[in-house]
């Protein structure tokens, strides 16, 4: 029985490792893209609770973007810290007022400010009510027909909202997710951003996962309109959507939750219509620092994952389609959650059939195989994106891989356990992982540090 057991799962495993390195790179070859003249309106909510460590570098990419048509709304969520007074040394806020649609629930809103030196950035002060309560009161506060939602440690490349006009020219893409690459691992100074490999080992195993999900997981995903979640840190809606699925529900995965409501949306009322991956649609956030603050980020997705399969698991091959639900169940729950394979699983089946141990340390070597094969597509496919390394960092690379698959993915693997088991005794409660909020410039844009606060 275990044995059957573990071909099935080994099985499954091959399948979908199979398509996360074979898809991107038949389909990751250079296009020639088409601009569209018209820049379309975008409003871009970035909700702030105890931001002060970073919200000023999240400013400066908001300074730097490359477009014209769009408004910034700020939503600031009872912080506590000092990140009103950023906002109003940077800002120059004066309070005004603005419409608002009254279409969506949110906790009350103290004050609305706008910036005198940019006047289209304003503040939105309001009732804590975490950061669903917070994308809510910026949706109904925005006027143009699109919306972004960045978080406040983010930091947007200076062409990401233009590569987002683009892709919205379609008119079956409801909703759009970008590329989130680790600010940390960047070499950055005033007029240069340059990936770079030498950093600590936590770090780059942040790095190589984060590179791995965006590049290989979902172009996958997107290629075959499976996509089962949007990014929290950087993601682009048609805004009548956001208020047909009326906002954000309130929970620790709210970018998720939202992707799945879409995609029931797309298996029932809107066949044909898309959400797709925008690789090409860039932004730079910090990753955890420390094993405590991994272990924080982790507990949190986790238990955002375990929540979303318990509220649509009515949903899964009835208002999704066969895909998303395939690759939410099969992939990211059976594969990534239940079986903890190929890391633990195997050795601990090889151990309680110790008759068939070699037949399962074949198994072990083929599956860290392919783990190693992913890895080395991922280093190819992004570099077609423009994601290149010096020829010294690809070879610290590759010494890495056998650490980052034996050593830190194990780990990884105990934290998705931990936030399992601990869903269901405290679901909603996380703590916060802690930023540094290094300073950094992302492009030649010198004028945008020159203005913030006059310095």
């Amino acid at each position: 029985m275990l044995l059957i057991v573990t071909l099935i799962f080994f099985g499954l495993f091959m399948l979908f490792h199979t398509l996360y390195i074979f898809i991107p790179l038949y389909t990751s070859r250079t296009k020639i893209k088409v601009y569209p003249v018209k820049e379309k309106g975008f409003s871009i909510l970035i909700p702030a609770y105890n931001e002060t460590p970073v919200i000023k570098n999240c400013l400066m990419g908001i300074l730097n973007l490359n477009y014209t048509n769009l408004e910034v709304l700020f939503i600031n969520d009872g912080s506590t810290d000092d990140t009103m007074e950023t906002f109003h040394k940077h800002l120059g806020l004066v309070k005004a007022s603005r419409q608002k649609q009254e279409l969506l629930e949110y906790e009350e809103i103290h004050n609305v400010y706008q910036s005198t030196k940019y006047p289209y950035v304003w503040v939105l002060d309001k009732k804590n009510g975490g950061k669903a309560d917070s994308l809510n009161a910026g949706i109904d506060y925005a006027h143009k027909e699109f919306v972004v939602t960045l978080d406040a440690d983010s930091i947007l490349e200076s062409t990401s909202i233009k590569e987002m006009n683009r892709i919205f020219s379609n008119k079956s893409i409801l909703a759009a997710g970008g590329l989130v690459h680790i600010v940390q691992g960047f070499h950055h100074t005033v007029d240069s951003f340059t990936p770079c490999f030498k950093i600590p080992g936590l770090i780059r195993f942040q790095v190589v996962r984060y590179l791995t999900g965006f590049y290989m997981n979902k172009v996958t995903q997107s290629k075959l309109g499976s996509l089962t979640v949007i990014a929290g840190a950087f993601g682009a809606f048609r805004k009548d959507i956001l208020f047909q699925v009326k906002g954000y529900r309130k929970t620790v995965g709210e970018d998720m939750d939202i992707t799945l409501r879409i995609q029931e949306l797309i298996g029932t009322d809107l066949k044909g219509k898309k959400i797709v991956f925008v690789p090409e649609a860039m932004c730079y956030t910090e990753c955890p620092s420390s094993l405590k603050s991994l272990y924080k980020q982790r507990i949190r997705w986790q238990k955002a994952f375990i929540d979303c399969i318990i509220n649509y698991s009515k949903s899964f091959y009835r208002k999704m389609n066969f895909k998303t639900s395939t690759f939410v169940l099969l992939d990211s729950l059976l594969l990534g959650t239940i079986s903890a394979y190929p890391i633990l699983f195997i050795p601990i089946i090889a151990i309680l059939t110790i008759n068939h141990w070699e037949f399962y340390v074949l198994l072990f070597s083929i599956s860290v195989g392919l783990a190693m094969l992913l890895n080395f597509a991922t280093l190819l496919v992004s570099k077609r994106y423009g994601h290149a390394y010096r020829l010294k960092d690809y070879i610290s690379f590759l010494f890495f891989l056998p650490i980052e698959i034996m050593v830190y993915r194990v780990t990884e693997v105990i934290f998705v356990t931990f936030g399992t088991i601990l869903y269901f005794f405290n679901k909603e409660g996380w703590s916060r992982s802690e930023r540094i909020g290094k300073p950094v410039m992302i492009t030649n844009h010198v004028q945008a540090r020159n203005t913030l606060g006059g310095e």
